[in-house]
């Protein structure tokens, strides 16, 4: 089964990340759940997050997963460097 969320309250990775260019702006609010903005379009991407230590795992409301992993300050996810906006 997929485990519940956390409650995030109060984390320092929760927040909106955004990559050096703008492009990609990803929002992880407290309730473990994710809002990404692609390119200007936003609510591209929208599902649930687990974090495990360094790694964050994601289950896209579509059905996919996808995972990142946290370096000191950065949050590196799908190619992209993030940093909190």
């Amino acid at each position: 089964g997929i485990p519940a969320a956390a409650d995030l309250t109060g984390s320092p990775r929760v927040g909106v990340w955004i990559d050096r260019n703008g492009f990609l702006r990803q929002e992880l609010t407290a309730d473990g759940r994710y809002d990404e903005t692609r390119g200007g379009r936003p609510h591209a991407y929208q599902g649930r997050y687990w974090i495990d230590g360094d790694r964050i795992d994601y289950l896209d409301d579509l059905g996919f997963w996808a995972y990142g992993e946290f370096h000191g300050d950065e949050l590196h996810h799908a190619g992209y460097v993030m940093k909190l906006g």
